[in-house]
C-alpha cells in the first residue's frame, strides 16, 4: 500500500473500502502527470482486487483538488504523442468502468480537473463552503477529463451550459441545489461519514 507521506497520492484499505488521499497538500492537491500515472495503476489494482467493494476519493490540506499542475503547462508533449500517452493511461476509463461504486469527499477546493474527477464518482459528499468549478472557458479551453460529458448527465442541461461556459464558481450548497452534490457534511464528520456511508452501501448490497 502506499501510505509514504512523500507520495502525492496515499492508498490504503479500510475493511473493504479502497481509500484513495490525493496528497499534495502544499498545492491544493493540483492534479499533475505524476499523480495520473500513479492513480492509473491504483486503478488497476482496485479493479483487479476481488476484496474491495467500494472506493473512497478524498485529499489532505485545505481542498480536495484545486485542478491541473499549471506549472506543467508548456512542458507538454506534442499533441500526437499526448493523445498515444492518453490512449495507453485512459484513467478516466478505467474509473468509469470499475464494477463497483465510487465516492468522493470534498472540501474546500473542487475545480478543474478536481471537480471532473468528482463528477466520476457516483457520491459526491462536500462541506457547505467547497467551492466548485469549471473555469477552463475563461482561458479558452475545455474540460479535459470528462467534464463536459459528466455534467450534463447530472445538471439540468441549461445549468450545466451555464456552469460551464461562464467558469462561474459556485458553492457545494448550490451544486446540492442543482443535482451536482450529493449530501452536505460538516467538516469534522466529512472523511468518516463518506467511508461508513460506503460500507453501508456495499453491506445492503
Amino acid at each position: 500500500m502506499l501510505n509514504n507521506d512523500d507520495s502525492p497520492i496515499l492508498f490504503e484499505k479500510d475493511e473493504n473500502i479502497a481509500l484513495i488521499t490525493f496528497n499534495r497538500p502544499e498545492q491544493l492537491n493540483s492534479f499533475n502527470t505524476e499523480m495520473r500515472d500513479l492513480l492509473y495503476e491504483l486503478m488497476k489494482v482496485i479493479r483487479d482486487d476481488s476484496t474491495i467493494e467500494a472506493v473512497v476519493f478524498s485529499g489532505r490540506g485545505r481542498g480536495f483538488c484545486a485542478g491541473a499542475d499549471l506549472t506543467e503547462f508548456g512542458t507538454d508533449p506534442t499533441i500526437i504523442e499526448k493523445r498515444r500517452i492518453r490512449l495507453r493511461h485512459d484513467v478516466w476509463a478505467l474509473m468509469t468502468n470499475l464494477d463497483i461504486p465510487l465516492a468522493v469527499a470534498l472540501h474546500g477546493f473542487a475545480v478543474g480537473s478536481g471537480l471532473e474527477i468528482a463528477m466520476l464518482c457516483d457520491f459526491r459528499f462536500a462541506t457547505k463552503d467547497t467551492v466548485l468549478s469549471l473555469p477552463e472557458a475563461k482561458i479558452g479551453m475545455v474540460p479535459a477529463a470528462g467534464g463536459t460529458q459528466s455534467l450534463p448527465r447530472l445538471m439540468k442541461q441549461g445549468d450545466a451550459l451555464n456552469f460551464a461556459l461562464t467558469g462561474k464558481r459556485i458553492t457545494a450548497e448550490e451544486g446540492y441545489r442543482k443535482h451536482l452534490i450529493t449530501e452536505i457534511v460538516a467538516e469534522d464528520r466529512l472523511q468518516t461519514y463518506t467511508i461508513d456511508y460506503m460500507k453501508r452501501l456495499v453491506h445492503v448490497n
